[in-house]
């Protein structure tokens, strides 16, 4: 008999467990976070990625508003979320096409804005979290993050790490309890953005308030190349004459900002030339069998203090930022996002966050400006003398790490 009930109970523990989410096997995890343009709309969805359902009665939303360490408002759970199955929350104001899709209406709204950690606790436990909690630092205003990878593969975390979601553009709730939206995994993001027709329809740029200054609308023109500078700057000629793009001068490119080469005002730097290499070499090569555009950018002006145009450069429908950035050969780039950059997207998911994870990978490999000697193991730059701290060569030998520029 007591070996009977030594079999009986182990089995019985760890149904228990599986049940109420409290070993840690448990994979029910936070997929999405909708930071509403309107707060009444704020909602959370979670994700239960087991092949059993989860009474959710010990359940809590938690929320640490402005970078406390202690909670300030927490929400009871209830019901039960389904093996394999999606379950959105949110408060009694949401508007009525999206609370069609809400399993639980809570009694008050979800009190966070964007910098506010939210933990998904089991008892008191923290199961999974999104947001750093004791730190007030803008994450996820104006955005819909969903989380990085196929929903098969989803894991409960308790440190979070921005690079485990996908800011995409605010307010996507047709993606409320499901799958459809394209971009899903990290390699999804390693091919980078592509150029979408709508922004070749648009106006490149408008008058200002002034009526002298040029604001940038987000549209893209075709051009020809003239020359090349170094890494981030070259000259293109627009192939019609178009109001808000400055003929004869370059564009600075918008976003990145490479090393530099040796210049009447500025010196040598570790990466310059493999930076001024990868534009001339690779991504502007044979520039005159290639489609190239000009993008502005969207509420900005057109051009900058020194006369330069600004903008984001275009290569048969590939971003020469991405490319470049991918190669971890530019300064780092913003982890906040603003309105104007949610403006800019290809398949709802803003440019620069196609920006981030490809810098993310650059900095995870050790490349370029993220090897040596930050990184004692990662790449040293083929154009400099580590020892002496100078200029080795303006002919680097160099080839890119990414083979997708030859597409």
């Amino acid at each position: 008999m007591k070996k009977i009930l030594y079999i009986i109970l182990p089995a019985i523990i760890i149904l228990g467990l599986v049940a109420c989410g409290g070993n840690k096997e448990l994979n029910l995890v936070i997929s999405k976070l909708y930071t509403a343009s309107n707060s009444d709309n704020n909602t959370i969805e979670l994700y239960n990625n087991t092949d059993k359902d989860i009474d959710l009665k010990s359940f809590s939303i938690d929320i640490y508003n402005n970078g406390e360490a202690t909670i300030q408002n927490d929400y009871a759970l209830s019901g039960v979320i389904k093996a394999n199955s999606f379950y959105a929350i949110a408060g009694p104001d949401v508007e009525d096409e999206i609370k069609g899709k809400i399993d639980l209406v809570l009694d008050d709204r979800l009190s966070f804005n964007g910098d506010d950690a939210i933990a998904l606790s089991n008892k008191g436990k923290i199961v999974d979290v999104i947001g750093t909690i004791g730190v007030d630092l803008t994450f996820s205003a104006n955005l819909t993050l969903i989380k990085l990878g196929n929903k098969e593969d989803f894991k409960a975390t308790k440190t979070y790490d921005s690079y485990d979601y996908i800011a995409y553009i605010p307010d996507l709730f047709k993606y409320l309890k499901n799958d459809d939206y394209e971009i899903k995994t990290f390699e999804d993001l390693l091919k980078g953005p592509r150029l979408e027709q709508r922004y070749k329809e648009m106006d490149y740029a408008k008058a200002g308030t002034t009526g002298t200054v040029n604001i940038g609308t987000g549209g893209a023109i075709k051009v020809t190349l003239r020359s090349i500078a170094d890494g981030d700057t070259a000259t293109f000629q627009p192939v019609v004459n178009t109001p808000g793009y400055s003929n004869g001068n370059s564009v600075r490119y918008y976003y990145i900002n490479t090393p530099e080469v040796d210049g009447s005002k500025v010196s040598a730097e570790p990466w310059g030339y493999v930076a001024s290499k990868l534009n001339k070499e690779y991504i502007l090569n044979q520039h005159s069998s290639k489609e190239l555009y000009v993008q502005s950018f969207p509420n900005t002006q057109t051009t900058e203090t020194y006369g330069r145009n600004l903008g984001l450069v275009w290569i048969n429908n590939q971003l020469s930022q991405f490319l470049t950035v991918a190669e971890g050969l530019s300064e780092r780039m913003p982890d906040k996002y603003t309105e104007n950059d949610i403006l800019l997207t290809y398949k709802e998911v803003p440019y620069l966050t196609f920006l981030r994870f490809a810098e993310r990978n650059a900095v995870l490999k050790g490349w370029g400006l993220y090897g040596y000697p930050n990184k004692p193991d990662g790449e040293k730059s083929p154009d400099w003398d580590y020892v002496a701290n100078k200029l080795l060569t303006t002919k680097p030998v160099w080839e890119p790490h990414n083979t997708i520029i030859f597409e």
